[in-house]
């Protein structure tokens, strides 16, 4: 199923002065009724299986599939280039981020509609056309998710799937995690998809600025994707995503939205890393209390019992040592990669992202 474009427009406020689709239609060629956009970074075990994926649950007279790559340094390109998709690449290591990776598929793509995969998903066969008639039936409805599968149960995607948040079970919602399908004239009339700037959190940004157009998104109850995800082992999970910056994220939504009405969302949003800073604040008067004194021991027992209580309140309220100890090294860790985020300058989201065209081809039949 896919949509009339005649008849996809949305009743959603534009953005004045943002520019239109950021790359022209081919003189002469139909533009596709559905642009999926493929999102990687080495995802050279898992890419096959979720392009043959897709190939399977869409029309090839009527899709262009694009796979956005953030300079992979496996054979992810090598082998997307065996199948009949367009794989476009940053010309950038500098620009890696979540954020960057949708937004270097959506200037290339000339769809009305645009569903957006990471490489290590496989796309459901059945949500496809479900998300279509929700879009069909609902004309302020930006984008529709389903039920993203983990297959891989590490204790990251464990600590994850024990308290299923909000937003991610079935109904309307005001943002959208683990990709979707999206129509496209709102993001166009916004100026972009997904913030460059940011290396995570780029999805609650998409839904503060959708919402602030009149907007919504929606959540099916039934799966979208299943995600086989990294096998990483935790601890060193942390180190690389601050390598990445991808812990830089909350703190790098918060700067985007300073002098904006969705300054309060953002603070909320990172209300768990605020108190964190504020129990290092804490922690660091009681220090400095107990240097004062020369050791008082009044004040040193004061100071284990503020470092150790909130160790054991994560073990207490995830059942197990291991999984509270992770939660709070997942939580210091995120509060200072948002103080960092915050110092990390900003490009305009809407400009456009260097990069290069690595393979182009027509869909046929593999």
């Amino acid at each position: 199923m896919v949509p009339d474009s005649a008849t996809a427009a949305p009743a959603i406020a534009a953005a004045p002065g943002h520019p239109g689709p950021l790359r022209p239609v081919h003189p002469g060629a139909r533009p596709p009724a559905l642009s999926v956009v493929i999102k990687t970074l080495n995802e050279a075990e898992k890419i096959e299986a979720c392009i043959r994926s897709v190939l399977a649950a869409t029309d090839a007279a009527t899709t262009e599939i694009i796979v956005a790559d953030s300079l992979s340094d496996d054979d992810t390109v090598a082998i997307a280039s065996r199948f009949p998709v367009e794989v476009v690449q940053l010309a950038r290591v500098e620009d890696r981020g979540c954020g960057s990776g949708a937004q270097l598929g959506f200037q290339y793509a000339r769809g009305d509609r645009l569903l957006l995969l990471d490489g290590d998903m496989e796309l459901a066969p059945d949500f496809l056309a479900a998300a279509h008639r929700a879009l069909d039936s609902d004309p302020k409805l930006v984008g529709v998710g389903g039920l993203v599968v983990d297959r891989v149960l590490t204790l990251e995607f464990q600590r994850r799937n024990q308290n299923i948040p909000g937003n991610s079970r079935p109904g309307i919602k005001q943002h959208l995690n683990g990709g979707g399908l999206f129509r496209m004239e709102p993001l166009r009339q916004s100026g972009y998809l997904m913030d460059r700037n940011l290396h995570a959190c780029e999805e609650l940004e998409l839904g503060m600025r959708m919402t602030a157009l009149g907007g919504h998104f929606q959540r099916l109850d039934l799966p979208s994707v299943y995600h086989y995800g990294h096998s990483t082992p935790p601890y060193r999970l942390l180190l690389a995503r601050w390598r990445s910056k991808y812990v830089f994220g909350q703190g790098e939504l918060l700067r985007a939205k300073i002098g904006t009405p969705q300054l309060g969302h953002s603070i909320k949003a990172a209300d768990l890393y605020f108190a964190v800073t504020f129990w290092w604040a804490v922690l660091l008067a009681v220090l400095v209390g107990f240097a004062a004194t020369g050791g008082s021991t009044a004040w040193g027992i004061a100071f284990l019992a503020i470092l150790t209580a909130p160790f054991a309140l994560q073990w207490q309220r995830k059942r197990s040592f291991a999984m509270g100890i992770y939660s709070m090294a997942l939580l210091n860790f995120h509060a200072a990669g948002m103080l960092a985020g915050l110092l990390r300058p900003r490009i305009d989201p809407t400009q456009w992202i260097d990069s290069v065209v690595r393979h182009s081809a027509e869909r046929s039949e593999k």
